[in-house]
């Protein structure tokens, strides 16, 4: 316990670190760029991760990582200014690039591995890269106070999830996946996710003096981003059990690895990009 609990201090302090003093020594700008390089780091870290689980072929790594760095090089422009609507084309460019490099590669290693080995390993690279990927765009487009919605509802998700789960969990939610997860735990995991995200939302559209829709944003965000949060854990339980592992990697003690720490948040970025688009660009 005291490992996790030391380990979770120090990546929370490198994680506010990165997030706020570029941008507040160097202005905006340079703190998007700042924090979408940590992100493509990290997202980088979590295929290798994967990669290694499912145990890749050098080839497959190599054209993995490619395909993730040239989907993250078609959201550049967007980082540092440029309109949605570009950057939405280049990445449709990209993904379209991607599946040729993978057909191709089909091609290449015929005999030597299996084309659902191949498809399923680019498959993943996009699923981790894009996911991922909506955390940067939320933060350029929204700034740092909508973006930590996505991580405040990961949080408190996994946080009353656990504790409920623990305190009075008695039926099991999919226990050939993950044993320890209950109903009771994922039913509350949604309400203190959505209950956290509302009383977040409304501090800071007063502390801003914003005019937006805190309480439907919050309480959307809370409940749905909650239960996509839950999907993307119990997706990685079942990926770690079918591929024999325990924990994807040790780079946090206590924690495992970067695929991990992540598991929900990638299925809750994509969710709060999507809601905080719809309801911000009309309100």
């Amino acid at each position: 316990m005291k490992t996790r609990v030391i380990t979770s201090v120090a990546a929370l302090l490198l994680f506010f670190a990165l997030l706020f003093l570029p941008e507040i020594f160097f202005g905006q700008q340079v703190g998007d760029i700042v924090f979408a390089a940590a992100v493509a780091v990290v997202i980088l870290l979590m295929l290798h991760e994967c990669y290694a689980a499912s145990k890749a072929s050098r080839a497959m790594r190599v054209t993995g990582f490619i395909c993730s760095a040239i989907l993250m090089s078609a959201g550049i422009p967007f980082v540092i200014g440029y309109n949605f609507h570009t950057t939405a084309e280049l990445c449709a460019m990209a993904a379209i690039l991607i599946i040729f490099i993978n057909m191709v590669l089909v091609v290449a290693l015929h005999g030597r591995w299996n084309y659902k080995d191949v498809l399923s390993n680019a498959f993943l690279t996009m699923y981790v890269t894009v996911s991922m990927a909506c955390i940067m765009l939320s933060k350029s487009y929204f700034g740092n106070g909508y973006m930590m919605l996505v991580f405040l509802c990961a949080w408190s998700s996994d946080s009353f999830a656990y504790l409920t789960g623990r305190f009075i969990g008695k039926h099991k939610l999919i226990p050939n996946v993950s044993p320890n997860k209950t109903v009771e735990g994922a039913v509350g995991g949604v309400v203190g996710a959505a209950v956290i995200c509302t009383l977040y939302l409304f501090i800071l559209n007063n502390a801003l003096g914003l005019d937006v829709p805190w309480l439907a944003i919050g309480a959307l965000t809370g409940v749905v981003g909650s239960v996509f949060g839950q999907i993307g854990d119990l997706v990685a339980s079942a990926i770690k059990r079918d591929t024999s592992v325990k924990d994807f990697g040790t780079f946090f003690p206590g924690h495992g690895g970067f695929m991990d720490r992540f598991d929900s948040v990638m299925f809750i970025a994509p969710f709060v990009f999507g809601i905080l688009a719809a309801i911000l660009s009309v309100a």
